[in-house]
C-alpha cells in the first residue's frame, strides 16, 4: 500500500482553531472526533499496526455516522431561506465536516490494504471535497485545504486510471455578417488605459477589446480537452441542462467533469448542458496559472473600492444561449476558445424589452430578439440594437445594466470579470 496522500496537507493545529467557528450545537461532536484522529495520527501509525486499527475500527465507523450526521444538519441550515441569510459558521462547519469526513473514509480504506477500494475511495472523497468547496466557505485559518486536497487526489487517481480521449471540433468558418437592422459594436485594437478609461469605462459603452490577451498561456492550452481532463477529470462541477435559465425543463445538476467533456463537449446531446457563470477558478486554483485579470478592471466607478473582480467561467457546446438580461456591474467578458454572437441594448431601451416582474427575473427580459413578438411587445420596435461577434482572443466590455443575449456558435470557453 502506498502512502496516505490526504492526510500529508493536513495542519492539526489551524484545523483546531478553525473548529472553534463551528456552531456551539455541533462544535462538540466535532471536537471529539478531531482530537480522536489527531492523537492516532500523532502517535505515528504504521503499516505494522495496521491489525492493531482493524480491530478497533468500529470508532471509525461510528465517527463517520457522527459526521453524517453533522453534515445533514449543516445541510438543512444551508438550505433554509436565502443563500446571503445562512450564518457564515455553519458553511464553515461544512467544511470541516468535509474534511474529518474525507479523513475518515481514507482511513477505512487504508487499512482494509485494498488499493482498487483505495483509488475508488478517493474518487468519493474528491466528490466529497467539491461539495465542500461549493456549498462551505474557505476556513480562516486552513483556507486553501480544500482545493489542495482535491487538487493532490485529482491528480493521484487520473495516474493511475484509464482516461477516455476526447474531440472537440469547433468549426471556424462561421458567419459573422451583422444582422439587418443592429451597429456593430465598437472595435478598439488594444487600447491604452487612457483610451479605455476615456472613451469606453467612463462614458459606459460597450466595446470590442482585440489583441489584450495574446499573452495568456489559456487560449492555446484550453483548446487541447485532455489538458483540461488532466486538471479536472474527477472533479465535481454545477452544469445547467437545458438552452436557457428561463424554459421551464431548465435544470441544474453537479456532474464529475470527465463525464461533462464526453456528454456535453465532445459528442452531440439533445440536452445542452453548460457550465455557466461558475467560479471555477476558486474551486480549481492551479487554472489561474494560465490567465490573468486585465489591467482594465483596475478602474473603479467607486473610489473606495479594493475588492478583486469576481471570476466566473462558461464553458459548453454550441448552442448555449443566456437570454437577454443585464448584471449590475461592469464586465469584462474574455474568449479563450470557440465563437459567440452577442446583442446589446441600450439602459434606455428598458421600457421596450418588457422585463419580468418576479424578483428572481427581474434583470431578465421577457423579448427573445431572435423572435421577437411585436403583438406581445409592440414597443420593442423601438429599442436600438448592437451586434458583434466574440472570437478567440477578444474581449467585450459590457457596461452595467446593459442588456446582453448571448449565443454560443460552437463549442466555447469565456472567463467573465466583473468589478464595480
Amino acid at each position: 500500500m502506498s502512502e496516505q496522500m490526504l492526510v500529508k496537507h493536513i495542519k492539526w493545529d489551524l484545523l483546531q482553531e478553525d473548529i472553534v467557528c463551528s456552531p456551539n450545537e455541533l462544535k462538540f461532536y466535532l471536537t471529539q472526533i478531531f482530537l480522536r484522529l489527531e492523537n492516532w495520527y500523532k502517535n505515528n501509525v504504521v503499516s505494522s499496526e495496521l491489525k492493531k486499527l482493524k480491530i478497533c475500527t468500529k470508532w471509525i465507523e461510528s465517527d463517520l455516522l457522527t459526521i453524517e450526521a453533522c453534515l445533514d444538519r449543516t445541510w438543512e441550515m444551508l438550505n433554509s431561506g436565502y443563500w446571503k441569510d445562512v450564518p457564515i459558521n455553519y458553511r464553515y462547519c461544512y467544511s470541516i465536516c468535509t474534511i474529518i469526513k474525507a479523513i475518515l473514509l481514507e482511513l477505512i480504506a487504508y487499512v482494509e490494504e485494498d488499493s482498487v477500494k483505495l483509488l475508488n475511495t478517493y474518487k468519493e472523497i474528491i466528490q466529497q471535497i467539491d461539495k465542500g468547496i461549493l456549498l462551505g466557505a474557505p476556513l480562516p485559518k486552513a483556507t486553501n485545504l480544500l482545493p489542495e486536497i482535491a487538487a493532490s487526489l485529482n491528480k493521484y487517481c487520473l495516474e493511475l486510471t484509464k482516461t477516455d480521449v476526447f474531440n472537440m471540433k469547433i468549426d471556424e468558418n462561421i458567419y459573422t455578417t451583422i444582422f439587418p437592422g443592429f451597429t456593430p459594436v465598437p472595435n478598439f485594437i488594444k487600447p491604452s488605459m487612457e483610451k479605455f478609461y476615456c472613451e469606453i469605462f467612463k462614458p459606459k459603452v460597450p466595446a470590442l477589446l482585440k489583441d489584450c490577451i495574446d499573452h495568456w498561456k489559456a487560449l492555446h492550452l484550453w483548446q487541447d480537452i485532455e489538458y483540461l481532463q488532466r486538471i479536472a477529470g474527477n472533479r465535481t462541477v454545477p452544469i445547467e441542462i437545458g438552452s436557457r435559465y428561463t424554459d421551464d425543463d431548465w435544470t441544474q445538476n453537479l456532474v464529475i467533469f470527465s463525464d461533462f467533456l464526453k456528454t456535453h463537449i465532445s459528442s452531440k446531446n439533445d440536452k445542452v448542458g453548460y457550465l455557466a457563470q461558475h467560479p471555477l477558478f476558486d474551486q480549481i486554483p492551479e487554472l489561474k496559472d494560465d490567465f490573468s485579470v486585465p489591467d482594465y478592471c483596475s478602474f473603479s466607478d467607486n473610489e473606495d473600492n479594493e475588492n478583486l473582480p469576481e471570476i466566473n467561467a462558461w464553458f459548453g457546446p454550441n448552442g448555449t444561449v443566456s437570454p437577454l438580461h443585464y448584471d449590475q456591474r461592469n464586465n469584462l467578458l474574455c474568449q479563450v476558445f470557440g465563437y459567440k454572437r452577442i446583442i446589446l441594448y441600450s439602459p434606455e431601451d428598458n421600457e421596450n424589452v418588457y422585463a419580468y416582474e418576479t424578483r428572481l427575473l427581474n434583470n431578465t427580459a421577457k423579448v427573445d430578439p431572435y423572435k421577437p413578438d411585436f403583438e406581445q411587445y409592440p414597443n420593442f420596435r423601438k429599442a436600438k440594437g448592437f451586434m458583434c461577434y466574440l472570437k478567440p482572443g477578444d474581449m467585450l466590455f459590457i457596461p452595467p445594466k446593459w442588456w446582453h443575449h448571448v449565443v454560443g456558435l460552437t463549442p466555447s470557453f469565456s472567463i467573465s470579470f466583473w468589478w464595480d
